[in-house]
C-alpha cells in the first residue's frame, strides 16, 4: 500500500549543486583540518575510532543541513551521491593534510608504547599535494609501507595499516552518504515548496499489537490500540511510544511511530531499545485531532 506513504517527488533545485560547491571548497576542508589535527595529536586507538565516527557523522551533517535541505534535494538517489562525493572530498582533504604533517614532523615525546610527535603543516605545501593527486597517493604508499604510529610498541605498516585506512574510509563514506540520503528521503510538501515540520507527541504507553496498529491505519481505521493509549509520566524508567507528526496546510499529513523498549543492563541502568513501527503513513486530520488530545 504505498500510496499511503509519503513517497519523495524526486526532485532537487539546481541551486543544492552550488551549496554542495561551497562546502567542497570551504566546509569539508575545515572539517577535514580539525579531523587530521586530532588525529595527529591523539596517540589513543580507541578515541581516534570516535573521531573517525564524529567526522563522518560531521561531514553527512553539513551537506545535509545545506546541500540538501536548504538545497531542497526531494530525490534520495542524489542525496546519497551527494553523501559519496562529498565523503571521498573530504577524505582527500584529510589525507593531503595528514600527509603534510607526517612531512613536516618534528620532535617527539613519550616514550615506547605511547606518544606524541610535534608537527604543523605548511599551507603551500597542501594545496600543492592538493593539486598532485600522483604525488599524494605515492607518498601515501610510502607511509603505508613504513608507518607513522605503533600499538603497544608495535609500528603497525603494510597490510594490516592498509585495512585498518579501508575501514576509516568506509566508516567516514558511510556515515556522510546516509544522513543526506535520510533527509533526501523525510516528507516535503510541493505546493508550499517547504520541508513539513516535525511535531513529536508527549509519550504514550507502548503499542503491543505492532502489526494490526499499522494494518488499521494502512486502512485508514482509527486503530483500536488508541484508545488503550495514555500519556507517559515518567519516560525515563517506563517504556513508551513516540507519535511525531508531519502536518501542512497545503498537503496530506504523515504519522511516524516507533516503540522506545526499556531494558535493564548488569548495571542496574535504564536502556531503551527504539523500534520503528510506521514511518510517514498518511493520516486524516480527524486522526491528529484524536492523537493531541491523548
Amino acid at each position: 500500500m504505498k500510496n499511503n506513504y509519503y513517497q519523495p517527488s524526486r526532485k532537487f533545485s539546481p541551486i543544492s549543486l552550488l551549496y554542495f560547491a561551497a562546502l567542497s571548497i570551504i566546509g569539508l576542508p575545515l572539517l577535514a583540518l580539525i579531523y587530521s589535527y586530532c588525529i595527529w595529536y591523539i596517540p589513543f586507538v580507541y578515541i581516534n575510532l570516535f573521531i573517525t565516527i564524529g567526522f563522518g557523522i560531521g561531514t553527512g551533517i553539513i551537506i545535509r543541513s545545506l546541500a540538501i535541505k536548504i538545497g531542497k534535494v526531494r530525490n534520495p538517489t542524489i542525496g546519497f551521491l551527494l553523501g559519496i562525493i562529498g565523503g571521498c572530498i573530504a577524505l582527500y582533504f584529510n589525507w593531503a593534510i595528514w600527509v603534510d604533517l607526517a612531512i613536516n614532523s618534528g620532535e617527539s615525546y613519550g616514550n615506547s608504547r605511547i606518544g606524541i610527535t610535534v608537527s604543523n603543516i605548511k599551507f603551500l605545501q597542501v594545496f600543492s599535494l592538493i593539486a598532485q593527486p600522483g604525488v599524494l597517493l605515492e607518498l601515501i604508499k610510502e607511509i603505508g609501507e613504513y608507518g607513522t604510529w605503533g600499538i603497544r610498541g608495535t609500528t603497525v605498516s603494510g597490510v594490516f595499516l592498509y585495512i585498518i585506512w579501508t575501514i576509516e574510509a568506509l566508516i567516514v563514506i558511510g556515515l556522510s552518504a546516509s544522513l543526506p540520503w535520510q533527509k533526501a528521503g523525510e516528507p516535503f510538501c510541493e505546493l508550499s515548496n517547504q520541508w513539513y515540520p516535525e511535531k513529536e507527541l508527549p509519550a504514550l504507553t507502548k503499542i503491543e499489537d505492532k502489526e494490526q496498529f499499522v494494518a488499521d491505519l494502512e486502512q485508514k481505521i482509527t486503530p483500536e490500540a488508541l484508545s488503550n493509549l495514555s500519556k507517559i509520566e515518567n519516560i525515563e524508567k517506563q517504556s513508551h511510544s513516540i507519535f511525531t507528526l508531519h502536518t501542512s496546510d497545503q498537503g496530506p499529513n504523515y504519522l511516524s511511530v516507533k516503540n522506545k523498549t526499556a531494558t535493564t543492563n548488569k548495571k542496574g541502568e535504564i536502556k531503551f531499545e527504539s523500534d520503528t513501527i510506521v514511518e510517514y503513513i498518511t493520516i486524516s486530520k480527524a486522526m491528529i485531532q484524536l492523537l493531541e488530545a491523548k
